[in-house]
């Protein structure tokens, strides 16, 4: 039996938390192209900086990340709240 896809990152993921330095991709997104298609495979100053990776000579983009195909925005990433603004974490009372 195999365990669920959410319990161990793929190499893809851990790819992917680091920005890229040649092609400028951001946190979250694979590497691009010159022309804007995902690259067929990660770009070396980039997965060299997780350590399990970094001694392999290539690391492919998944299929689930559409190499090849002209790159498209996801679901951008949420803002984040002003230091200054209040959350629900604040207490009125306390419990005894």
């Amino acid at each position: 039996m195999t365990a669920p896809q959410e319990a161990f990152p793929s190499d893809a993921d851990d790819v992917e938390r680091h920005p890229c330095p040649r092609c400028r991709a951001e946190p979250g997104s694979p590497c691009r192209s010159r022309s804007g298609a995902v690259a067929g495979t990660y770009h070396t100053g980039r997965f060299t900086k997780v350590p399990r990776l970094a001694k392999l000579l290539r690391v492919p983009t998944p299929a689930d990340r559409g190499p090849g195909q002209l790159w498209r925005p996801g679901t951008p990433v949420p803002l984040a709240l002003a230091t200054d603004t209040p959350s629900a974490d604040i207490r009125i009372g306390y419990a005894r």
